[in-house]
């Protein structure tokens, strides 16, 4: 039963992956092609990182309301209606489509706040505790394979059955995500969600709920810290969101060696996911931590120091590896360290908390360099940053103290 639970989520969240990246590389090129505005994409980042802000917490509120499946399949109905309504609104009132893109945008984000924090809420349920690492490690693998196919054929499938034909195939793959959940089966509950629990639940203040998360996320030191940690790290969006301007300028790269970038960065990524369980385990969570934060600084650093095009997508890779490790054993911490009836609600507001700087950030870094500041020193600050970012993790005692995150319980 559990494997065959495996099986499933880590199919489900492969499809989910696919039709997110479908959507959002369909929707960022064709935005460009109507506009012809370089910030056409970039509003589309900060709609994203502005989602998270905003509305992802109190989205938390109703995924601990409800059984986690039961939320997962609210944001694919939606997220298939988003498809259907984009094709209609493309056909019949073209004149508006650039606004209702925009609209929809905001509204497929809120849905993936749905599906993600519900997914770990749901997790310990149908694996158990003790293979968190291992199925996040997978579901991590497969979501990069996923992105990487989405990459690959979007505009292939932009170019041989156009943009309605994209939308309703994105909603295709929601449906077969969908139905793929429905076998899915609970081989435990937690005690404390019992029917009367959460009908009263139901009945209370969503800023009441919201406030609770609050207090139980400030509680957990560890998790606080992680997440404030976090939110400092994002700070390099000032350099990050202009990979592309690097390798332009700074390698004299083209569009087919920036494409180079993407695709060994997502190869990487695939590999790294499926021995993540080995990765996270050598040693205690928060010096494995340290490491990868720690070399994912000094590779960092190292994208703006070389000028070799090679060297950089080396870098970039080893970047993209590591920290893909970091994710995979922050969000694990987050699952197993979270009582079950909070965890949606910490879950999406870490996300908020972290991703405060990342608007700013981003558009403060494009200044910069259109004013003619070398991009390359924006890197070589940034990997410094997280190289001393990265310290907090290796002198900490309360993320020392972490033991490990396997097994019916963290040990702390």
């Amino acid at each position: 039963m559990i494997k065959r639970n495996m099986s499933l989520i880590v199919t489900n969240q492969f499809l989910t992956a696919l039709a997110d990246s479908i959507f959002t590389i369909s929707i960022m090129w064709y935005m460009y092609e109507i506009t012809q505005s370089p910030l056409s994409s970039a509003f589309i980042t900060a709609v994203q990182a502005m989602t998270s802000i905003i509305i992802a917490p109190f989205i938390g509120v109703l995924v601990d309301r409800r059984e986690p499946k039961t939320s997962m399949q609210i944001g694919y109905i939606v997220m298939v209606s988003i498809g259907v309504i984009l094709a209609l609104l493309y056909l019949f009132w073209l004149d508006g489509i650039a606004f209702s893109i925009y609209a929809m945008l905001i509204v497929h984000n809120t849905c993936m706040y749905f599906i993600g924090p519900a997914k770990n809420k749901l997790l310990p349920r149908i694996v158990g505790v003790q293979r968190i690492v291992k199925v996040n490690g997978y579901i991590s693998s497969t979501s990069q394979t996923a992105d990487l196919m989405g990459q690959g054929i979007s505009g292939f499938l932009i170019a041989l059955i156009g943009f309605v034909g994209v939308m309703l195939f994105h909603s295709g793959v929601y449906i077969i995500a969908s139905i793929l959940l429905i076998f899915v089966i609970n081989i435990s509950l937690p005690k404390e969600e019992g029917e009367e629990n959460l009908a009263v639940t139901k009945k209370r203040a969503m800023l009441v709920e919201l406030k609770e998360g609050w207090s139980i996320l400030k509680g957990d030191r560890p998790i606080v810290k992680l997440t404030l940690l976090g939110a400092l790290m994002n700070a390099t969006t000032i350099a990050g969101a202009l990979v592309v301007v690097l390798v332009s300028d700074h390698y004299g790269g083209t569009a087919i060696d920036f494409g180079l970038f993407g695709a060994f960065a997502a190869v990487g990524g695939i590999l790294i996911g499926l021995v993540a369980n080995k990765v996270t385990s050598f040693a205690k969570p928060g010096m494995v931590m340290f490491l990868m934060l720690s070399i994912a600084g000094i590779a960092l650093l190292g994208m703006g120091i070389t000028t070799a095009l090679f060297m950089g997508i080396f870098l970039f890779v080893i970047m993209n590896m590591v920290i893909a490790v970091y994710s995979i054993l922050y969000n694990s911490l987050l699952i197993v360290l979270v009582e079950d009836k909070f965890r949606a609600r910490v879950y999406t507001l870490n996300g908020a908390i972290a991703s405060f700087l990342m608007p700013a950030f981003a558009i403060a870094g494009g200044i910069i360099v259109e004013k003619g500041f070398p991009v390359n020193q924006l890197f070589i600050g940034a990997g410094a940053w997280i190289v001393l970012l990265s310290l907090f993790l290796l002198f900490d005692k309360d993320i020392r103290s972490i033991k490990k995150v396997s097994g019916n319980l963290p040990e702390r």
